[in-house]
């Protein structure tokens, strides 16, 4: 029986190229590939698009309140060997439960990837909090992705004109026509150094350390 299956990592963590390699092994072998993204991904428009510059036109791309069960949707997927989401943090609760139906309902397996927590360092939103509890499997990809410390990349701070911060919308792409705005992978150590610092606890513990050494 076919799984659903997230597969996460922080930013640059080779997601996309992890999608344009399945779907290139999958399709090699002469099976259809689905590969889905929400409009709310501008970076690319209708194209996934990895960091190293490979790229692909999507099959699906999905609208914010769009449903998955429609005739015209059902008519594309229906006969693949698999699909494939890229940044499926953007989808919505409903959009997760649909595809977790299309899994278990008509046997396609469906590979969802993206981001687990976002740049406050919560889970990222109702979709992944849904996908978190559904989800057959939950896994971590082998990430490429490096805090500038060298160590590896668990969160995706943001930074607006050069400062780190943990406030404002939870989705913000980072498209490269916000000039101010851009993502930086940070490891747990460097995370709370440079954005959460300022907040009470970290406060308390760094008084803490300071008064008693």
């Amino acid at each position: 029986m076919a799984d659903m299956i997230f597969k996460y990592s922080a930013m640059n963590g080779g997601k996309t190229i992890n999608i344009l390699q399945t779907a290139h092994s999958y399709e090699e072998n002469n099976f259809k590939t689905i590969i889905i993204k929400s409009i709310k991904d501008t970076k690319g428009n209708d194209h996934i698009v990895s960091r190293v510059g490979m790229g692909r036109k999507v099959d699906i791309l999905l609208k914010e309140n769009e449903s998955l069960l429609t005739e015209k949707n059902y008519r594309l997927y229906y006969t693949a060997k698999v699909i494939l989401v890229d940044e499926v943090e953007l989808l919505s609760e409903n959009q997760i439960k649909e595809l977790w139906m299309i899994v278990h309902l008509i046997n396609i397996p469906v590979l969802c990837y993206g981001l687990k927590s976002n740049f406050k360092g919560e889970i990222f939103g109702p979709g992944i909090s849904q996908i978190m509890a559904i989800a057959d499997i939950i896994e971590e990809i082998g990430s490429s992705s490096l805090c500038p410390c060298g160590k590896k990349a668990i969160f995706n701070a943001r930074k607006v004109n050069g400062i780190f911060t943990d406030e404002g919308e939870t989705i913000m792409i980072d498209d490269g026509t916000k000039k101010e705005m851009e993502y930086v992978p940070l490891c747990s150590d460097c995370y709370l150094k440079y954005v959460k610092i300022k907040s009470e606890n970290a406060k308390k513990l760094t008084n803490l350390v300071d008064k008693i050494k």
